[in-house]
């Protein structure tokens, strides 16, 4: 079990989506993290700060899973009013406010634009920039994110993430800017590459509020204590030359580990009134998924669905793994207009906690979906799954038979004996183990690994005899968003591929006995596997067609209601 229970959550704001974390009791006490981050760079804070208080961490818009706020421009004042908004839609009267950074700009000015809604803020690292400095900082800070085929926008990416703990700002790489602090380990430094790559390009709306901001001039606005604090080695240490009257600064400890019995102690000095209520139902988006976290022997699943799925069998979509159902977010949409769907994260992969003990395979990933489908009351359901997660969907139509009205297997990998035999030990060769390195390299073998995926077969044979036929399926874009997924939880990519090629796909097709329907696409990675898959269930309705997420909406409600008609 983990130690410290930190809870994810979804909430609905007017028409976008927040993401926030939650723990503990009591008064209520926010956390706004620091650009280009996400709340989970700040779970020791939470865990710290639940001993006294109820803890709500959003990821702000733009960042983590958030949406960006609906507007052309976005502002400080903006941000600090969309925290007003969600803080509504969770029914929570008045708070305390800690930020750090670029969540320090937006805790003062929460506090001062809504100062009854404010017991008290705790900035840490107030940013002060001249009028040549913000001019300078939006016109060379924040350079796009590109992805190139090469996969070098990801080293850019790690080396721009690790070269802000080197200097400051991160692109003056001189003597005189030559960071006062320690570079993080690899896993932080992973961590904030992940959270750069969720916010993408549009990293730079939300980063780019700071260097607009009003700055001190928010100061005079404020009606509700505030604290300035600065550390030894922050970049970002400044305190206002005049102090607001009940508003005072406060040197920190200048580390983590020191500071926050500090920060506890003086956030205990004005605390809120009232306490907050139970987390609310992440309420539905028009033409949206609803994203919701489920509890499963302790620990949480994320789960997507859209339409009613407890009115009629609804499709249950199983994603490839390593990877996450995100990356089916978008036909998911297509055929939940007219049909109820559901699809969720395996456990340790996405944004499902990985289950302590549990062994990544097919089997068992089969059994955690039927725990997530009884603990949301669906019975009877459709199956579809893509790639590696129709392995998964085989094995759950032969575990419940009777229950599975249909099943649709997009791209199966489907491998002969031989082939699982003799590829198993190439197949993960110079990949396995994955672990953050120094130099991020580790993000480039994935990205070649999957890259190569779409031009070699096997991937590890890169010969003339090897060459995949047709449209090779290595758009950069595309890649990106699967390596993004991929590397939420570098843990599970070596032991998915492993239980992948280890399970007998053809063996367990020869089983199932539902209706079947088998599509594959020209690009899709596992097309030259595709008539052995065929092979296994003869008598399966085979389906070519272009790899386009409205055309195989289509096919796949055709395909339902034939089969609903027929029963």
């Amino acid at each position: 079990m983990m130690s410290v229970a930190i809870q994810k959550h979804f909430v609905t704001v007017k028409d976008r989506r927040v993401h926030y974390l939650r723990y503990g009791t009591g008064p209520v006490l926010v956390l706004l993290h620091a650009s280009a981050c996400s709340a989970k760079v700040m779970r020791d804070h939470i865990a710290h700060f639940g001993q006294k208080f109820t803890v709500i961490a959003p990821d702000t818009p733009g960042f983590g899973l958030s949406d960006l706020l609906p507007l052309e421009s976005v502002t400080t004042e903006d941000l600090a009013d969309g925290l007003a908004d969600t803080l509504d839609a969770l029914g929570i009267e008045q708070v305390a406010v800690y930020g750090r950074h670029t969540g320090a700009q937006i805790a003062v000015e929460f506090a001062a634009r809504h100062p009854d809604r404010c017991a008290m803020a705790l900035s840490d690292g107030f940013p002060i920039y001249t009028m040549q400095e913000r001019e300078r900082r939006l016109s060379t800070y924040l350079p796009p994110i590109v992805p190139s085929f090469d996969g070098s926008h990801l080293l850019w990416l790690w080396f721009r993430y690790r070269e802000q703990h080197v200097f400051w700002p991160w692109n003056a790489q001189d003597a005189g800017h030559r960071a006062d602090t320690d570079v993080p380990d690899l896993h932080f430094l992973h961590r904030g590459v992940v959270e750069m790559l969720e916010a993408g390009d549009g990293y730079r709306i939300g980063y780019a509020t700071a260097y607009r901001h009003r700055g001190v001039d928010a100061c005079a606005d404020l009606t509700v204590p505030v604290c300035f604090a600065g550390r030894p080695g922050d970049s970002q240490g400044h305190t206002p030359q005049m102090m607001p009257e009940g508003s005072w600064t406060q040197a920190l400890p200048r580390h983590k580990q020191e500071s926050m019995p500090v920060e506890l102690e003086i956030l205990s000095r004005h605390v809120p009134q009232g306490v907050a209520p139970i987390a609310p139902f992440c309420s539905d988006i028009p033409g949206r998924t609803t994203t919701q976290y489920i509890d499963i022997d302790g620990y949480q699943v994320l789960v997507r669905s859209m339409g009613n799925i407890q009115q009629q069998p609804p499709l249950v979509l199983l994603h490839h793994a390593p990877g996450s159902s995100a990356l089916l977010d978008g036909m998911m949409c297509a055929v939940g207009q007219h049909h109820p769907v559901l699809a969720f994260d395996l456990p340790g992969h996405g944004e499902s906690n990985p289950i302590d003990g549990e062994i990544q395979n097919v089997g068992h990933w089969a059994q955690t979906s039927l725990k997530i489908l009884a603990a949301l009351e669906v019975d009877v359901f459709h199956l579809y799954g893509h790639n590696t997660g129709a392995m998964v969907a085989a094995e759950l139509a032969n575990l419940v038979s009777t229950r599975v009205k249909s099943l649709t297997l997009d791209g199966p990998l489907c491998l002969t004996p031989d082939q699982r035999t003799q590829w198993t030990p190439k197949w993960l060769e110079g990949v396995d183990p994955v672990a953050p390195t120094w130099d991020g390299t580790h993000l480039l073998r994935i990205w070649h690994m999957r890259r190569d995926m779409g031009l070699w077969w096997p991937w590890f044979e890169k010969t003339h005899a090897n060459q995949k036929t047709g449209a090779p399926h290595i758009d950069p874009q595309a890649l990106h968003l699967e390596v993004r997924e991929m590397v939420k939880q570098m843990s599970s990519f070596a032991p998915a591929w492993r239980a992948a090629l280890a399970y007998p796909m053809d063996e367990a097709l020869a089983k199932t006995h539902q209706a079947c329907l088998m599509m594959c696409a020209e690009k899709d990675l596992f097309q030259p596997c595709f008539e052995h898959a065929l092979s296994a269930r003869s008598d399966a309705k085979a389906l070519y067609l272009t790899d386009d997420e409205n055309s195989k909406a289509k096919a796949i409600l055709e395909f339902i209601q034939t089969q609903s008609a027929a029963h």
